[in-house]
């Protein structure tokens, strides 16, 4: 059986280099890694499962709201041509920005900013994936979306306790398709809306 491109990035990227040290246990176990200030860093069978959502050959340019840690942007940098990764809180950016140049991504750039409102100066985006959970799917980022292109996000309910439906909408005729794949629990999305 052929190896798909997710399989062969998550053997490349070691999840310890991303996860805090206090956490370095947690690495290489299926669970998700505290952060602080209410961000995680996904549980990989979570992640391989959004990134497979994507459907990507190697030649997309991604976006990916959330940066956290930068571990799934490392990921994803396997699967894709160029990601564009978005962060709001400033101290993770900045962190994950570091760390990434520092383990030689060279087509990852991390950004600082309001993930709902997407990134429209690099837009179009072959394929966007969400690692917040959104009320709604933000129009900004279908709108950022190519015709043919594919989303991944977590909707419904945004409080900390809440569960969300992982959802896939693929943009035809410049509307988006959705598809309900599976439950999960994800941190809300946080705005500056």
């Amino acid at each position: 059986m052929k190896q798909s491109l997710v399989d062969k990035a998550f053997k490349k990227v070691d999840r310890k280099l991303f996860a805090p040290k206090e956490y370095a246990d947690l690495a290489y176990s299926d669970s998700a890694i505290p952060l602080g200030g209410g961000s995680s860093i996904s549980q990989p069978s979570l992640v391989a499962e959004m990134i497979e959502l994507l459907s990507l050959t190697g030649k997309e340019h991604v976006l990916e709201i959330g940066t956290a840690s930068g571990y799934s942007a490392a990921i994803l940098s396997y699967c894709c041509q160029k990601v564009d990764t978005i962060e709001i809180n400033p101290r993770l950016a900045k962190t994950a920005k570091a760390r990434l140049k520092a383990l030689g991504y060279k087509n990852i750039t991390v950004h600082t900013g309001d993930g709902a409102l997407g990134l429209s100066a690099k837009a179009p985006f072959d394929a966007i994936v969400v690692t917040a959970a959104v009320e709604q799917i933000p129009k900004a980022l279908t709108k950022q979306l190519k015709n043919g292109g594919r989303i991944v996000v977590p909707v419904g309910g945004t409080n900390a306790s809440d569960m969300q439906q992982l959802v896939v909408g693929l943009k035809k005729g410049g509307k988006l398709i959705t598809k309900l794949i599976t439950t999960v629990r994800f941190v809300p999305l946080v705005s500056g809306e």
